[in-house]
């Protein structure tokens, strides 16, 4: 029987252990889904935008783009003077974008000498807003590329945003 004493007198300092302890234990297991659930809470009211994006092409080129990344996220290809094509989803965040794209060819490009080439260009990143998860990105004459959030496929022209980020640095 001395098993059995041994096992009740472990039992009981158990139990003792528990009545001084368990509040402090329970507290202890709890306190990283509590500070979780805050965070979350915080981060949904008075947070900055962020979650999945949706990449949006608009190519305004005489080529055809290939494929391009924008911080890493694949976007779609477009043919030239094409696009609105959409990939989904990826993370963008920060204040600096590196967009790397493959301009394609043309049959006719092709047999006048052209081939494939890789560019790569840092641009600023608009602010984004709640709601805004497609950046649509726009390629331009002159390796230049537009970026702008939209809350849907709906976009401005080109023109548009060039006039609009000129008022913007205008006023700053």
């Amino acid at each position: 029987m001395g098993f059995f004493n041994s096992l009740d007198q472990i039992d009981d300092a158990v139990d003792r252990g528990y009545a001084r302890w368990g509040k402090w234990v329970w507290g202890a297991l709890l306190l990283p889904l509590v500070i979780y659930f805050c965070w979350s809470v915080w981060a949904a009211i008075w947070g900055s935008p962020s979650g999945a994006v949706k990449l949006v092409i608009h190519n305004e080129l005489d080529r055809p783009v290939l494929e391009f990344t924008v911080n890493g996220v694949a976007g779609a290809n477009a043919f030239a003077h094409g696009g609105g094509k959409v990939t989904c989803c990826g993370s963008i965040s920060g204040d600096k974008a590196e967009v790397i794209w493959t301009l394609d060819i043309t049959h006719e490009q092709y047999l006048k000498g052209m081939r494939l080439e890789t560019r790569r260009k840092e641009t600023t990143i608009p602010a984004r807003q709640w709601g805004e998860n497609f950046l649509h990105v726009y390629f331009l004459p002159d390796d230049e590329i537009l970026l702008w959030w939209s809350t849907g496929l709906g976009h401005p022209d080109s023109q548009d945003i060039k006039g609009h980020a000129s008022k913007l640095k205008r006023n700053n």
